[in-house]
């Protein structure tokens, strides 16, 4: 069932409430309209709290701690530092008391106590236990390591290599020895087949029959010329050239 709301004459016919939309709004009236009225005061006073917190932090905590800090606890702070630590601490109670004391209980009490116990100590205790330690005990196990090292090393390390040099590196040393001696002894004696002895017999048939020809030509084409021409040309004109110069200048 549905409530019918009269339409007013003339205009368009009015829309129709049913019984469950009646029912929602009168729950969202009596329970959901006082919570969000609810939400809303506690967002209310917890801004107008954090305001107050705000307003008390920044206009008069803030103020007095800086008041307290700059004024108060700084210089109370300084005298304490300076006076306290400097000259009662420091001057007083560790200059003239603790300092004689402790150097009295180091001088007199400690150093005998611990010359005392370190002598006693590696006489009685240290140097006996590290004899008998040595002698029974670090000594046979240094033997027994030493013995089974040689051991191992002797059966897997040396008899291998020895047999690896014995059987298969000598022969192969020898053997490339061998072929590197032939294969030297063969490239000495195809060098000299095809390069030193004809070089030797083109030296000898053809370059040096050439060089002594070129040699005779430059002795009597060239050195002997020049040498005469030299000798009586050249020389007798810077003779007289000289004389002629010394004349001259009267020298």
């Amino acid at each position: 069932m549905s409530a019918e709301i009269p339409s007013t004459p003339g205009g368009p016919p009015a829309p129709r409430t049913s019984i469950g939309q009646w029912i929602a709004r009168i729950i969202a009236i009596i329970v959901l309209i006082p919570l969000r009225l609810l939400w809303e005061g506690v967002k209310l006073v917890c801004r107008i709290l954090l305001a107050a917190l705000v307003f008390f932090w920044m206009r008069l905590m803030r103020p007095v701690g800086r008041f307290l800090h700059r004024w108060v606890l700084r210089p109370l702070w300084i005298v304490l530092k300076d006076f306290l630590w400097g000259w009662l601490l420091r001057h007083l109670l560790w200059g003239l008391i603790l300092t004689p004391i402790v150097a009295f209980v180091v001088d007199w009490i400690l150093k005998p106590v611990r010359k005392a116990v370190e002598e006693f100590l590696w006489r009685r205790v240290l140097v006996p236990t590290g004899r008998w330690l040595w002698r029974r005990v670090l000594k046979p196990i240094a033997k027994v390591v030493l013995c089974a090292v040689v051991f191992v090393l002797n059966w897997c390390v040396v008899w291998p290599l020895r047999l690896l040099w014995r059987w298969i590196l000598h022969p192969l040393w020898r053997a490339l020895k061998a072929t590197l001696r032939y294969g030297w002894r063969v490239a000495t004696a195809i060098v000299r087949v095809t390069a030193v002895v004809p070089c030797r017999a083109v030296y000898r048939t053809v370059l040096r029959p050439i060089l002594h020809a070129l040699g005779v030509v430059w002795q009597y084409a060239v050195a002997r010329p020049a040498r005469w021409l030299n000798s009586r040309v050249l020389r007798p004109m810077n003779r007289f050239a000289a004389d002629i110069w010394s004349g001259i200048l009267g020298r």
